[in-house]
This record gives structure tokens, C-alpha cells and sequence, in this order.
């Protein structure tokens, strides 16, 4: 076992202790030493309940955190409705919904199926400002991760498939990268590295909202929270939160839009 311990990068003001727990950068196979919401995996259809094994390098990241206002970041498109043509390098559809999603409550442990994500704006593999309502008519697969987490990437390549199988179908994935190699901050070539080396055609971004983090921390008392990568959670169109940890493919296919 190894603990290296480091600043979390992100801008936080709420001032909450926090710890990530992922597998050292070089074992892209070993999940994160509490697993992945119970060892479940989206690539494999309907396959839950798993406990993950540690027989690999766990490295820890701790810090007094980083966050932003509870409400989330505001998201920047001038006007709502669907274009005929992307306004994204990356030719993603835009809905036509934005300005009927409502915020719900967004706060460390306070999330669960029904919450409704913040409007954030993000930057995305292709140097695009993204608003994440351009995307409320889908369902999206959201994923929290760092460059340096090893879970995360061995992830990389079902999430990947996952938008090339459900794409058509109303499906987008966002991995959202928190921090870079070395633990600071992840910027755009973090994103498009990332975006290149596992063929993701969905997104992968990176921005300053500082409260990304809030659906994946367990409270470990005392105001600090423990973050284990990647974290997951599932929303349905409306961005509306479905499942907080990896979902099943069956529950995948009944979140996509009718």
C-alpha cells in the first residue's frame, strides 16, 4: 500500500476536508480500494454487487477543499432551443429544454435520484465552452475522475462504448477530469489527452466549478468526506439525477429518452 497525500487542486469555498482514494496511476486494472459502487460495472450488462479487490497500489489525495456556491455555475448559451447545426466542434445535439430545468438542493450528501445537477458551463476536449442543459433532452452517464487514477482509466474504454452504443439512442457520457497527473489542476490538454488515448466521442471536460464532487463524497464525520474514483451517478433527461453510482445497463436503457 502506498498513501501519498497532496492538495486537491479545485476552488471550494465551503472549506470541507476531503480525500480521494483511486489506484496509483501505472495499474490501470485495480479499482479504487472501496470499489465502484459495489463492484458494478456499466460495460457489463446487469452485473452488480461485486466487492472489488485491493491487490493493487492505492494512493490518497487529501485537502482542506475546494468548492464553489451550492447552486452550481450558470451556464453560458445566450439563448435556449435546438440549433439545426451543433454549436460544438464535436456535432452534439442541443436540446430544445434548457430553460424548463430547475436546480434542486446541491450539497455534500445531500444528493440522490431526483436531484436536478447545477447548469454548469465546462471546457471540453475540443477547447468548446459546453453547457451541460444543451444536453436535457438525454440521458447522461457522468464521471468523475483524475488523470493520475488508474480505476478511472481502466473505466475509460466501457464509457467510451457506452457512447458509441447509446449515442443514437439519446445517451451522452461526461467524463469530468478534476485533476491532472501530478494532482493539480486538469486543463485542456489533460481533456483532449484523455479524449484521444480512449476514443471517447462524448465528453470529456475540465472547468472551475468546485462542486462537482458533491454526489460522490461519503461523509466521514467531522466535516470531511472521502472521494473514491471514478465517481459515477446516472441522470435522466431533464438532468435529473437517476442513480448515484455505476449503473447497470438495464438501468442505463431506462433512463434514455422515449
Amino acid at each position: 500500500m502506498v498513501a501519498r497525500h497532496a492538495p486537491l487542486s479545485l476552488a471550494l469555498s465551503l472549506v470541507l476536508p476531503l480525500a480521494f482514494v483511486g489506484c496509483e496511476g501505472g495499474d490501470d486494472q485495480n479499482q479504487d480500494s472501496t470499489g465502484i459502487a459495489d463492484g458494478e460495472t456499466a460495460g457489463e450488462e446487469g452485473e452488480t454487487g461485486a466487492e472489488s479487490t485491493d491487490d493493487g497500489e492505492t494512493e490518497t489525495d487529501s485537502t482542506a477543499g475546494d468548492d464553489s456556491t451550492a447552486g452550481g455555475e450558470t451556464g453560458g448559451g445566450d439563448t435556449d432551443g435546438c440549433d439545426s447545426v451543433s454549436p460544438y466542434i464535436g456535432g452534439w445535439d442541443v436540446g430544445c429544454c434548457q430553460s424548463e430545468v430547475v436546480p434542486g438542493a446541491w450539497q455534500p450528501g445531500g444528493i440522490a435520484p431526483g436531484t436536478v445537477i447545477p447548469d454548469w458551463t465546462m471546457t471540453d476536449q475540443n477547447g468548446d465552452a459546453v453547457r451541460l442543459y444543451d444536453f436535457c433532452h438525454e440521458a447522461i452517464y457522468f464521471e468523475y475522475a483524475a488523470m493520475w487514477c488508474g480505476s478511472c482509466m481502466g473505466h475509460a474504454p466501457e464509457v467510451a462504448n457506452l457512447f458509441n452504443t447509446y449515442d443514437d439512442q439519446g445517451l451522452m457520457t461526461l467524463t469530468f477530469m478534476s485533476e491532472n497527473a501530478e494532482g493539480g489542476p486538469a486543463a485542456q490538454s489533460d481533456v483532449s489527452a484523455w479524449a484521444s488515448t480512449y476514443s471517447h466521442n462524448g465528453l470529456v471536460v475540465y472547468s472551475g466549478a468546485g462542486d462537482v464532487w458533491y454526489p460522490f463524497g461519503e461523509d466521514q464525520g467531522g466535516g470531511s468526506w472521502l472521494i473514491s474514483l471514478p465517481g459515477t451517478m446516472l441522470l435522466g433527461p431533464g438532468a435529473v439525477v437517476s442513480k448515484v453510482g455505476v449503473p447497470s445497463i438495464s438501468e442505463v436503457e431506462a433512463a434514455l429518452p422515449e
